[in-house]
């Protein structure tokens, strides 16, 4: 590990550096009052201008959110980095060699071989892609690229490249600068099956430079060609070995470019396929990333945790990808980042989904993720016959690990509600279950058992609200249907209350105790707010719900269907984004019905 930085250094990247020529590669800056400039703050979000720089004293300061420092402090708050990364990073710019103190001489050489390393993968890259350009040997792998959609602006940006079919491409073009050594130790070389000769390690594939956050090249990924004879007998995928630079649990491909832009919004999509970043950038969602053919683990979750709070999971819709989302389970309760599955048609992945739909389309099934949890409950229950009482149980069983794994006892609560709900049973039951796995602490489950779910309160002050007088009752009853209440004894409760035209002696005075009993309940319980504005709160808040539950529906369909030959397909599809749009104008807070 390098030592600290020597302050000269420090001070000579600080004096190198202009703070205007580095502000303005990420925003558009125009002249003040002096010598001032002045753009949109990127640090949160504004119309009037409040960002200000002094080139004179080198130093900004927004005078929105309060940010301000100089070149370094800019670099570390936009990006994300730690002082010596952001101080490394100005460094190169300016053509700095930056010194380290307390560097013991195997620090310093290991340094040095690392440098090499990068080196060798960033000369093999710009090799790659020359190759790509104009060699003759790439016909076919350029065929493969437009086919696939990839415009000649992406693989510029992205370093795509080709690896020719022959053993020495690299061996012969490289080693008059680097030893056959640092190629094997840096992952562009492999021996062969007698353990002697030396050849290249990609051959007759489209490469995928692999960046670390430095945006320096530490490794490939890099995909057969589908007309490559070998194509059916060597794996699709060949990643760069494990080296001293390039660990795949510990890297995620386009961070580099794409933490600006994931800082900016808050979220990324993660995805697994690399063609899956291109496609989605491509069509303006700049905050993609992939893992580097490993699972999502618990190193991206680290890595992603400095730069997002949502991690939107974009993986392929079949098992294998619906699987992968599951894994991420293990670690998002460790790590600050709200992990939510996409839900995307079967048989597309992210790449086919943002060709057909466009990014208007990726975001609007974006709105409308599951969070993880949710996720794994409905696929957990889903794979149980629900008909029988054994099936119901055996859904329960399975899909508790999940609700004890959480640790806050609110969440745990809603999630039980909702597995009770979707498995037909009553909740009490599950929340026993859930108590026998959490070692029998009674004075928690109890608590548990009484929060009803947010949906029921909700219901239950809309009802509370139709039998308080006769005007809210006309304003409101026209906007509900039988639908809005999940529960099947709101729905019959709701039911009696229109059938007597909001009258509640009615109801009271009826043949039926239980009902009457309820109706008098509404009426003596006091209410968690008033005044129409209140209503009209409740109100859009159970619309929520009842949207929220048709777009549910509406994607669970979608699963289903092939986009290609079911005709109803794009119908419902539009009717979602219809649906998710109005559930986003909605959103605006949930009324305190506690």
């Amino acid at each position: 590990m390098a030592g600290r930085i020597r302050q000269e250094d420090i001070e000579a990247v600080r004096e190198r550096t202009d703070i205007v020529k580095l502000v303005s590669q990420y925003l558009t800056l125009k002249k003040a009052g002096g010598d001032n400039m002045t753009g949109l703050c990127p640090f949160h979000q504004e119309k009037t201008p409040s960002f200000s720089i002094s080139p004179g004293k080198q130093v900004f300061f927004c005078h929105g959110c309060g940010k301000g420092g100089d070149a370094i402090g800019f670099l570390r708050e936009l990006e994300h980095l730690g002082f010596a990364e952001a101080v490394e990073r100005l460094a190169q710019q300016a053509g700095v060699t930056l010194r380290y103190e307390g560097d013991s001489p195997a620090e310093r050489r290991a340094a040095a071989r690392r440098m090499a390393l990068i080196k060798a993968n960033e000369e093999a890259a710009h090799l790659y892609a020359a190759l790509l350009a104009d060699g003759r040997e790439a016909e076919e792998a350029r065929r493969y690229v437009a086919d696939r959609g990839i415009s000649e602006e992406s693989v510029r940006r992205f370093g795509i490249g080709y690896a020719p079919g022959y053993p020495d491409f690299l061996l012969k073009r490289m080693t008059r600068e680097f030893s056959p050594e640092i190629l094997l130790e840096a992952g562009l070389a492999t021996r062969g099956d007698e353990g002697s000769a030396i050849r290249d390690r990609f051959r007759g594939r489209v490469t995928f430079p692999i960046h670390d956050l430095q945006g320096r090249g530490i490794g490939f990924g890099a995909r057969i060609l589908p007309t490559d004879p070998r194509a059916g007998e060597h794996a699709k995928y060949l990643n760069t070995a494990e080296t001293p630079i390039y660990k795949k649990n510990e890297v995620l491909f386009n961070l580099a470019g794409a933490r600006t832009s994931i800082a900016r919004s808050g979220e990324v999509y993660v995805v697994e396929g690399y063609t899956d970043v291109i496609g989605l950038t491509q069509a303006g969602i700049e905050n993609a990333v992939a893992t580097c053919g490993t699972a999502l683990g618990e190193a991206h979750f680290r890595l992603l945790s400095r730069f997002a709070q949502r991690a939107i999971l974009a993986f392929d819709s079949d098992e294998a990808g619906a699987r992968a989302a599951e894994r991420a389970y293990a670690f998002q309760e460790t790590y600050p980042v709200q992990a939510v599955v996409m839900i995307m048609p079967q048989g597309l992945d992210p790449a086919d989904f943002v060709a057909k739909h466009g990014a208007d389309g990726v975001r609007a099934a974006a709105a409308g993720s599951r969070p993880l949890v949710e996720y794994m409950v409905r696929r957990t229950v889903a794979r149980h016959e629900l008909s029988t009482v054994e099936g119901q149980s055996a859904a329960v069983a399975d899909a508790l690990p999940i609700l004890e794994g959480l640790s806050d006892p609110v969440r745990r609560s809603q999630y039980g509600h909702m597995l009770a709900d979707l498995a037909g049973v009553s909740e009490s039951s599950v929340m026993q279950a859930l108590e026998s796995r959490l070692g029998g602490r009674p004075q928690e489950v109890a608590k548990t058992m009484k929060r009803a779910s947010a949906q029921e309160k909700v219901e239950r002050e809309m009802m509370k609200l139709l039998v308080r007088d006769a005007e809210t009752f006309r304003t409101f009853v026209g906007e509900l249907h039988d639908d809005h209440f999940r529960s099947p004894s709101h729905r019959r409760l709701f039911s009696a209350i229109v059938a007597a035209d909001g009258d509640v002696s009615t109801i009271a005075g009826g043949e039926d105790p239980k009902l009457a009993a309820a109706v008098s309940s509404l009426v003596v319980e006091p209410l968690n707010g008033d005044g129409p504005d209140y209503a009209r709160s409740v109100c859009a808040r159970l619309q929520e719900f009842w949207l929220k539950s048709k777009s549910d529906g509406i994607r669970m369909r979608l699963q289903k269907l092939n986009p290609i030959t079911d005709a109803d397909y794009d119908e419902l599809f539009r009717e979602l984004v219809g649906l998710d749009g109005e559930l986003r104008r909605l959103g605006h807070g949930e009324p305190s019905v506690d």
